[in-house]
């Protein structure tokens, strides 16, 4: 996992941030995985979208009781940057099997998302807009508050870290 200091200080001054190669990806992340965690799990996929069949937007919640190595990830970025935990911190899947656009949105929480397959843009609007492609092992944090919106350019996979708790720094929140 690699962050450089110019990348650190513009998380911790909550500017949204790109790091291309954050983590080098052992595990082939793809829809075979995903059929098989759903067939031996009792994972809670939600649709984010209405579109119909297998179009649509797909979120599985809270999957670190069966992708292990993404409490690795989440550790790291609780220690590095110093979250509070909270009870709705957690790390999902978002997916879709076709190119697909989401809707422009605000997250309640500060998220870090890790390119699993696929090519995804960020656009984020923010103080000017921005577009940031991701893709496997890449990484982007997107401050809570931040308006953004996921285009898909194939099928894709990613993780999403989600931090609502505050940070600590100097023993102040932040």
């Amino acid at each position: 996992m690699l962050i450089n200091k110019d990348q650190f200080n513009l998380i911790n001054t909550n500017k949204t941030c790109l790091i291309k190669n954050f983590v080098s990806l052992q595990r082939e992340y793809d829809f075979n995985l995903l059929s098989k965690l759903m067939e031996e799990n009792t994972l809670v996929i939600e649709q984010k979208s209405r579109i119909g069949n297998l179009k649509d937007i797909f979120h599985a919640l809270n999957v670190s009781d069966y992708l292990i190595e993404f409490k690795t990830f989440f550790n790291f970025l609780i220690k590095i940057f110093k979250y509070e935990n909270h009870q709705g911190d957690g790390i999902d899947l978002f997916f879709c099997l076709v190119s697909q656009v989401g809707e422009a949105h605000v997250d309640k929480e500060d998220v870090f998302i890790i390119g699993l397959k696929g090519k995804v843009i960020y656009k984020v609007f923010d103080t000017e807009d921005r577009e940031y492609i991701i893709e496997k092992g890449d990484m982007i944090f997107i401050p809570r508050g931040t308006k953004h919106k996921v285009i898909g350019i194939n099928p894709r996979i990613v993780a999403s870290m989600g931090f609502f708790g505050k940070r600590i720094s100097n023993g102040e929140k932040i």
